[in-house]
């Protein structure tokens, strides 16, 4: 898929009147078109990747979180030990897709536990995925890894994520994750 978007704009929606396939009730109905707000970038540092195999759901790995950071201007803090990712690799022709599904949690500077949950892909080329994890030099465009995030927390301080839609733009290099999450509004 080829767009003139450039990084950090919306493309914005087509007119109504050009989606010509559909019957449409309400036409003249206009959405706001959404913006991204930066909320914070992170830092997680990983375990080494265990390859549970080819199951059910296709060929699986783990991996622990060791813990991480993160900061940005309405919250900061550390990752805290023991999360992890259980993704599903599929192969396709020369290119890889990872189906990635996260939990761990964040200790804020300030006392408040924030659980998060993130699913997304990781996308590229095979020879590149293959060596994520030994070659620092692998630059985060030379692959598509994007995800959506989830969080809770039951602080009145941070219960705003509650409601919150939030996504990231993510790379992964040697043993760490690293992304820049935005909020949706």
């Amino acid at each position: 898929m080829t767009t003139n978007v450039k990084p950090g704009t919306v493309e914005p929606a087509h007119p109504v009147s050009s989606l010509t396939n559909t019957k449409w009730t309400r036409p003249d109905y206009t959405l706001p078109s959404p913006l991204l707000q930066f909320l914070f970038h992170l830092e997680c540092d990983m375990e080494t990747f265990r390859h549970v195999g080819k199951g059910p759901y296709g060929n699986r790995s783990t991996v622990i979180f060791k813990g991480g950071r993160f900061e940005g201007p309405r919250m900061r803090g550390e990752i805290l030990p023991g999360g992890g990712d259980w993704e599903i690799v599929n192969d396709h022709d020369d290119m890889q897709t990872a189906h990635l599904d996260t939990r761990y949690n964040f200790l804020t500077h300030d006392g408040a536990t924030i659980y998060v949950q993130t699913t997304g892909t990781r996308t590229g080329k095979r020879e590149v995925l293959a060596k994520l994890g030994e070659d620092t030099r692998i630059r985060a465009d030379q692959f598509r890894m994007r995800l959506n995030l989830k969080m809770e927390c039951g602080d009145p301080r941070y219960s705003w994520v509650n409601d919150g839609v939030f996504i990231a733009s993510s790379g992964r290099s040697g043993g760490q994750v690293i992304y820049d999450a935005y909020q949706v509004l």
